[in-house]
């Protein structure tokens, strides 16, 4: 049987510290007043090395993983820093624990509702991004397998296969995302994608994009 879980994946090294118990809003709830001192703590940490918009990062993507249908454990963690092509990486590993239907999505459909629930969601939460380096690399893990209906999914043993999207971001690509000067097509396109570490190049069907802002009159 299909058992779900949480778990914000970050290693304490010290004691735990933090006096408040207020999560920042936005990320999941956590169990117990020492729970929330240990997360709290692990943010801070986090803050200390990469900075505030990547700490709060790894718990928006716990928070979309686990509004995408997640039905298997969920994790989220900050790996460290990569480097490829010349280029310095803050990286994530998320665990979405999600099950996507092979009935009705292919290899490409996939890979654009995990875009779209997961990572396009959580950086929509920001109106612009700082982190250390020259971009982003968030690694998703999601499952996938045919059935008739996600309850069917509790009733068994069987989690499906397990797919890898990794997707390597660049400061100033993310920059234009953000402040929609170009959209999620053009955005993916400028980015390097991997799926089971092979190239990718997804051609989106969905825009979630919000609608760009109005102009400001000149004052």
């Amino acid at each position: 049987m299909v058992v779900r879980g949480l778990v914000l994946s970050l290693l304490l090294a010290g004691p735990v510290s933090a006096t408040s118990e207020d999560l920042p809003k936005g990320l999941p709830p956590v169990g117990n007043a020492d729970q929330r001192r240990a997360v709290l703590e692990l943010m801070r940490q986090n803050k200390e090395k990469y900075g505030e918009d990547v700490a709060l990062l790894q718990g928006l993507l716990l928070t979309h993983s686990l509004q995408g249908e997640a039905v298997l454990s969920t994790e989220s963690t900050i790996v460290g820093f990569e480097e490829r092509d010349g280029k310095k990486y803050v990286t994530f590993r998320v665990a979405s624990g999600v099950v996507l239907n092979d009935k009705t999505l292919d290899r490409d459909q996939r890979l654009e509702r995990i875009w779209h629930v997961v990572l396009e969601r959580t950086l929509l939460r920001y109106p612009k991004f700082t982190a250390p380096g020259d971009g982003l690399a968030v690694e998703i893990l999601y499952n996938h397998r045919p059935y008739e209906h996600v309850d069917d999914l509790y009733v068994d043993d069987n989690e499906g296969a397990v797919e890898r999207a990794k997707f390597y971001l660049s400061s100033p690509d993310l920059a234009d995302f953000l402040a929609h000067r170009i959209g999620p097509q053009d955005f993916l396109e400028r980015s390097r994608i991997l799926v089971d570490d092979q190239p990718v190049k997804p051609g989106l069907t969905e825009v979630l994009l919000p609608e760009r802002p109005a102009p400001q009159p000149e004052r």
